[in-house]
């Protein structure tokens, strides 16, 4: 296996073990969730709720990359060694997170810790999008991500053994989340666009796995591609509130997701948009990125303290995500990708070969 190089071909990519850029897509993601939180009106205009969407087509292109891989290296899918990963992935520094907010709420009382109280039941089982609003509000999206977690892998594992049955078993997911969006027929607590961007990544993955699929996709593995795309996302960030004006919220994420979906390629072929976002400090913040998610209202706090009358604006955005950083940068050496490599050792031990699979890298498949 190599680190990521010049991808002429399928060969190259299957080979290919590290994709530097999308680390750096989620540096660009995270950003814009801190400016849609703390950035104040000025910031509106970008539309930075958006960037969640983004990290949900990297998770859905990362985990179904990696149960390719698997299948062509080892003929099946280990669903045991999955869930190792992920949950030492996901849940130890999610639950340390969780802890550190409790306790300052119990000793903050007041309306606060009532709320805390009331959402625990949701955070713990991992339901977090059905609680109140709360002090982790943010970490919906895990209870959407792991929703997908449960059921995707299972579902390739069963009917993933073809490039058809693969694209099928997606095409029926798709056409099922459609059928629900469409009829209305979903609860109000489940909304079927927020599982459609890991859908599309994971039909990405797919694509780029196949041979003849492969050659349609070098369509978007160009610099052309990669600067009509990018200049798309733009443009959709900056008229999000008039499209979702004209054609309703649900229907701007899907045309959102789909451009992050058309963007992959050309982020793991050799354009400049691959070589801007795969630069140092980008690549810093984007290993960093899922503690960065989780910690950004202990920052947004902290910087409150040292500073009480700073309100939501450029120096709440950016000194919030400099506090972010460095105690993500902490978390990361010290506690998260420790246990991370922890789950991968014990995946192997479990005799499943993880970390002997040419698994994609290139931004952890979470939050």
């Amino acid at each position: 296996m190599r680190e990521q190089g010049s991808i002429h071909d399928l060969e190259d990519y299957l080979q290919t073990r590290n994709f530097a850029a999308l680390d750096g897509l989620r540096a660009v993601a995270v950003f814009l969730v801190f400016g849609f939180h703390f950035g104040g009106p000025k910031w509106d205009k970008f539309s930075g709720w958006l960037g969640v969407h983004a990290f949900f087509v990297l998770s859905g292109f990362l985990i179904t990359t990696l149960l390719l891989r698997e299948r062509d290296a080892t003929g099946t899918v280990s669903l045991k060694a999955f869930y190792i990963r992920r949950a030492a992935r996901i849940l130890p520094l999610y639950l340390l997170v969780y802890l550190l907010v409790l306790g300052l709420s119990f000793v903050a009382q007041g309306a606060v810790w009532e709320q805390m109280k009331a959402a625990t039941p949701y955070y713990l089982t991992l339901l977090n999008e059905l609680a109140e609003f709360a002090p982790l509000q943010m970490t919906w999206t895990l209870g959407v991500e792991w929703k997908y977690y449960l059921l995707w892998p299972a579902v390739f594992a069963l009917f993933g053994s073809t490039c058809a049955s693969r694209f099928g078993t997606a095409a029926c997911g798709l056409a099922l989340l459609a059928a629900i969006w469409m009829t209305g027929s979903h609860p109000s607590w489940f909304s079927p666009w927020n599982y459609l961007g890991m859908l599309v990544g994971s039909m990405v993955a797919i694509a780029m796995h196949s041979r003849r699929t492969f050659g349609w996709i070098r369509i978007f593995m160009t610099q052309a591609a990669a600067l009509a795309v990018a200049l798309a996302l733009v443009a959709v960030h900056r008229k999000s509130l008039a499209i979702s004006t004209w054609i309703g919220q649900p229907q701007l994420i899907a045309i959102y997701v789909v451009l992050v979906g058309m963007l992959l390629p050309s982020l793991i072929a050799n354009t400049w948009l691959r070589r801007v976002l795969s630069s140092r400090f980008l690549l810093f913040v984007g290993r960093r990125s899922y503690a960065m998610y989780l910690v950004q209202y202990l920052a947004a706090q902290a910087v409150i303290g040292m500073s009480p009358a700073t309100v939501a604006g450029p120096l709440m955005l950016f000194a919030s995500f400099g506090v972010a950083l460095v105690a993500s940068d902490f978390l990361y050496r010290r506690f998260e990708k420790p246990i991370t490599d922890w789950g991968q050792q014990r995946a192997r031990a479990a005799g499943q070969q993880a970390c002997a699979l040419p698994a994609a890298t290139g931004g952890a498949a979470s939050a």
